[in-house]
C-alpha cells in the first residue's frame, strides 16, 4: 500500500488552493446581491481551507513518487466533489429526503470536477454565482489547475511521476516548465476567446461562462450555442477543436507566435510580418496524431451526415463536439436513427489527441493498435516483436499491453453499465450512448436526466465520470503493493 502522509498533506495544500477558486464566485454572488448563495459558497471555501489547513498541518509534505501522486489523483477526484456539494445543500437545489439531495448534489459536483456536463438541473433556476463557481470548477478541473500550481513547490528533476500521472508531456526545458507553459496557454485562450465571443454579441457572464466550459470540455453551457450568431457558432467550433489538440501543439503554435516579427506588424509592414511567419517549419505543427485525427474528422463527419440526415455542417459540429468530448447535448437523438447513434459512440471513445484536455481512448491509441494489428503477419512468420515507432519515442510490448488493457477496460466497462442502465427504461444503444458518454466525459445524454432519476443509475453514471476522468489504470497503481522500479516504466501511462 501507499504511503499516505505525504499524499494526504499535498491534498491539504490543493484543498487550500480549491479554497481560494471559489473567492471570485463570493465576489459575484455579492455583486449581484445573491446573500444565499455568497453565504453558501463561504461555507464552501471554509470547508476546503479549513480542511486543507488540518491536512497540511498534521501530515509531512514530501515530493511524490508515481503510487503517491496517482494516489493524490483519485483522493483529489473523490474529496472534492463531496465538499462541492455544500452550497448545493444549503441553498436546496433539489427537493427530497436529505440521501436524495446529497446523491444529486454529488452527481452534479462529479459531472463538474470530471468536466463530463451531465445534469440533473435542466429547468431548475440556479444563482448565477454557483453557476459561476461550477464553471470555474470545470476549467479547473480540465485543465488540472491545481495539479500545476502544486508543481512549483517540486524541484524540477522530481516531476517526471507528477506529470505523466497528469498526462502533460515534457514540451519545454523542465517539467514544471511545461506545466507553466500550459496554464499560460489556456489562460490566453480563455480570455482571448471570450472577447471574441463578447464582440460576437454574447454578454460578458455568457461569454466567459461559454469559454470555461468549451475548454474545460464540460459543456454545460447557459446558451444554446446553435442558436447565436453564426460568427459565434464557429468560434465555438473553433475552440471545441483547439481542447482536442495535443499540449504540444498548442506550445508549437506558441512558439510560433512569439518568433513572428510584430514589429512589422506595427509599421504596417505586412509582407515582412507574413515573411517571418514563413520561416517556421509548420510541419511540427502537423504530427501523425494530429493528421490522423483530422482524418477521423474528415471521415466520421460523412460517415453522421450519411447516416444522419442532418445538414453537413451540423454533422461536423456535432462529430467535433463528441471527438473533443465536449458534450453540448446538441444532438437530435429521436432525429439520427440507430447507426447514427453508433457513429457518435466509435467517436466518443475514440475521443481527442492524447495530451489534451478531453476523454475517451485517445486517437494515439487507436493509431497504436492499428500499427501492431497491420505487424501481426511479421509476428507470427518471423517471431519478432517490432517497435511502434511514434514522433520521438517507440512503443514496444509493455507499453502495448498497457494501451491494449486500457482500450479493453473502456469497452468492457461501458457495455456492463449500459447493460445496467437498459433495465432502467433505455434501449441497450441508448443505454451503451448513456454509458460511453459517462466514461469518456463527454455528456451528452439521450434522456434529459431529472432529479427523479432512480438513485443507482445515477451512482453507476457518477462512478463512471469519476473512472473515465482518472482514466482507470491510477486507482491500480495507488493501492498496489507491487513495488516500484526505475522511471523507463513509466512512459507508458
Amino acid at each position: 500500500m501507499v504511503e499516505l502522509s505525504p499524499t494526504l498533506a499535498n491534498l491539504g495544500f490543493l484543498f487550500q488552493i480549491s479554497g481560494f477558486f471559489v473567492l471570485p464566485s463570493i465576489a459575484y454572488a455579492f455583486y449581484l446581491n445573491e446573500s444565499d448563495a455568497a453565504i453558501a459558497l463561504m461555507i464552501n471555501a471554509l470547508v476546503f481551507l479549513c480542511s486543507g489547513f488540518v491536512l497540511n498541518a498534521s501530515c509531512e509534505r514530501k515530493n511524490l513518487n508515481l503510487k503517491q501522486s496517482c494516489a493524490l489523483l483519485v483522493l483529489y477526484f473523490i474529496f472534492v466533489p463531496l465538499i462541492n456539494v455544500a452550497p448545493y445543500l444549503y441553498l436546496r437545489i433539489f427537493d427530497g429526503s436529505f440521501f436524495d439531495q446529497v446523491l444529486n448534489s454529488w452527481f452534479e459536483t462529479v459531472s463538474a470536477s470530471t468536466t463530463t456536463g451531465l445534469t440533473l438541473m435542466e429547468g431548475i433556476s440556479v444563482p448565477k454565482s454557483l453557476i459561476l463557481a461550477r464553471g470555474i470548477s470545470e476549467w479547473i478541473g480540465g485543465l488540472g489547475v491545481i495539479f500545476i500550481l502544486l508543481s512549483s513547490f517540486y524541484p524540477s528533476e522530481k516531476l517526471f511521476h507528477y506529470s505523466k500521472v497528469l498526462g502533460i508531456e515534457k514540451i519545454a526545458k523542465s517539467y514544471r516548465g511545461s506545466f507553466f507553459v500550459v496554464l499560460l496557454i489556456y489562460l490566453v485562450y480563455t480570455f482571448i476567446f471570450s472577447a471574441i465571443l463578447m464582440i460576437s454579441g454574447l454578454d460578458p457572464f455568457t461569454a466567459f461562462h461559454t469559454t470555461f466550459t468549451i475548454f474545460s470540455t464540460t459543456g454545460l453551457t447557459v446558451v444554446n450555442v446553435l442558436n447565436l450568431p453564426i460568427p459565434a457558432v464557429i468560434i465555438v467550433t473553433v475552440m471545441m477543436l483547439f481542447s482536442a489538440f495535443s499540449f504540444r501543439f498548442h506550445a508549437e503554435l506558441l512558439s510560433f507566435l512569439i518568433k513572428a516579427d510584430w514589429g512589422s506588424l506595427l509599421k504596417r509592414n505586412a509582407r515582412a510580418f507574413v515573411s517571418s511567419f514563413s520561416k517556421n517549419d509548420w510541419r511540427k505543427l502537423l504530427q501523425k496524431e494530429l493528421r490522423l485525427y483530422l482524418i477521423f474528422l474528415f471521415f466520421f463527419t460523412l460517415a453522421f451526415w450519411l447516416a444522419s440526415g442532418l445538414p453537413l455542417l451540423r454533422a461536423f459540429f456535432h462529430v467535433v463536439d463528441f471527438s473533443s468530448s465536449c458534450g453540448l447535448n446538441l444532438v437530435p437523438f429521436d432525429e439520427i436513427g440507430e447507426l447514427g447513434k453508433i457513429i457518435l459512440i466509435i467517436v466518443m471513445f475514440i475521443g481527442p489527441m492524447s495530451f489534451s484536455v478531453g476523454g475517451g481512448i485517445r486517437v494515439l491509441r487507436v493509431f497504436i493498435l492499428a500499427k501492431a494489428f497491420l505487424a501481426l503477419p511479421k509476428i507470427f512468420l518471423t517471431g519478432e516483436t517490432p517497435k511502434i515507432q511514434l514522433e520521438v519515442d517507440s512503443i514496444e510490448t509493455p507499453d502495448f499491453i498497457i494501451h491494449s488493457l486500457i482500450v479493453f477496460l473502456f469497452i468492457a466497462i461501458s457495455f456492463l453499465a449500459a447493460a445496467v442502465l437498459s433495465a432502467y427504461g433505455y434501449s441497450f444503444l441508448d443505454a451503451l450512448v448513456e454509458s460511453v458518454s459517462a466514461i469518456t466525459t463527454t455528456g451528452d445524454s439521450p434522456k434529459i436526466l431529472t432529479p427523479s432519476f432512480p438513485a443507482f443509475p445515477k451512482f453507476l453514471l457518477s462512478m463512471l465520470m469519476l473512472l473515465g476522468r482518472i482514466e482507470i489504470i491510477p486507482v491500480f497503481i495507488a493501492f498496489s503493493r507491487t513495488k516500484e522500479l526505475g522511471r523507463e516504466y513509466y512512459r507508458i501511462l
